[in-house]
């Protein structure tokens, strides 16, 4: 729910930015020019609702593969978006509505681009170890597989917008939105299907039986 309005927002700011492609350029990208103010904002909220949850993933998770290290990398996500709200992106080839013209990369840019990677190697990660947890359990076994298709996709289309972005134009944008997109559905099916009860506090079938 969160990612979705978060993208909603985008959509609305790419829409009435003059000069913007959302195709090409990135969603970093909308925090340039004057009104970059509102897109810092929705990152640093972004990122401070992921790092709301890191507790209550924490007790979901407990006393099973991932119940630290997936947290954590939650936690490390949501901590890079308040990073890419502090620190502005570069201009980007074909959109540079101020008028930078910056030959070298800023140290502010280069500390986005770091945090970028952080978030984006957090998300790919995270899904993986998910991925092993699932594995563990016979209820959520048959989400093994759909959990690594996402972390793939989510890993390549890191790397064809890291490839692309260096052009004026193109789907670079596209790609960049579907690191968002991908992660931001598996969470929703996944919290979708706790919700309708379905157990996951179990390591194994083995602790299905009841401590006494």
């Amino acid at each position: 729910m969160v990612t979705g309005l978060f993208l909603f927002a985008v959509f609305v700011q790419g829409a009435a930015r003059p000069g913007y492609d959302a195709w090409q350029q990135s969603i970093s990208a909308l925090s340039l020019s004057e009104q970059g103010w509102v897109q810092d904002l929705l990152f640093a909220l972004l990122g401070a609702a992921l790092l709301s949850t890191v507790s209550t993933w924490h007790r979901v998770l407990r006393g099973g593969i991932g119940d630290r290290a997936y947290p954590a990398l939650i936690a490390l996500l949501g901590l890079s978006l308040i990073a890419a709200a502090w620190w502005p992106q570069d201009p980007a080839p074909g959109y540079d509505p101020e008028r930078l013209g910056l030959e070298l990369p800023a140290t502010s840019g280069l500390l986005h681009l770091a945090a970028a990677g952080v978030g984006a190697v957090s998300s790919v990660s995270a899904l993986l170890v998910m991925a092993a947890r699932f594995k563990t359990q016979s209820e959520w076994q048959r989400w093994v597989g759909p959990t690594r298709f996402c972390a793939v996709v989510t890993a390549v289309c890191v790397t064809v917008y890291a490839v692309w972005s260096v052009q004026p134009s193109g789907f670079a944008g596209t790609f960049e939105r579907l690191v968002v997109v991908v992660p931001g559905a598996w969470g929703f099916a996944f919290t979708r299907r706790l919700g309708q009860g379905v157990p996951f506090m179990l390591i194994n079938d083995r602790a299905a039986t009841p401590l006494s």
